[in-house]
């Protein structure tokens, strides 16, 4: 699985991150799933002037503070995803499509 952060925005008070706006994309085989939220740090994050901190650190900040919870839930829902048999709606034409299993 990959997973591909992106930091979308940042809020700071006295100088510190106060929380950040995230979206999480997990990719795998031509499977993905997505999620996107806001952070709320426990402790305020600055250990470098604002002007240099990088979008890496603060995802960083995040998982240090969710043990990788995100990560491992986009895992699931990547693992569901991959099992689950698509049920085609009744007013589509009923096609038949094989499975093809790598």
């Amino acid at each position: 699985m990959k997973t591909t952060w992106k930091i979308l925005s940042v809020k700071a008070q006295n100088g510190l991150i106060t929380q950040a706006k995230y979206e999480a994309r997990a990719t795998e085989k031509n499977l993905a799933v997505d999620t996107e939220g806001t952070w709320f740090f426990q402790e305020p994050k600055m250990t470098v002037p604002f002007a240099d901190v990088t979008e890496d650190m603060i995802v960083g900040w995040i998982k240090s503070e969710t043990g990788d919870m995100i990560e491992k839930r986009l895992a699931e829902q990547l693992k569901t995803l991959a099992t689950q048999h698509e049920t085609l709606l009744p007013w589509m034409p009923q096609v038949f499509t094989p499975k093809i299993e790598e």
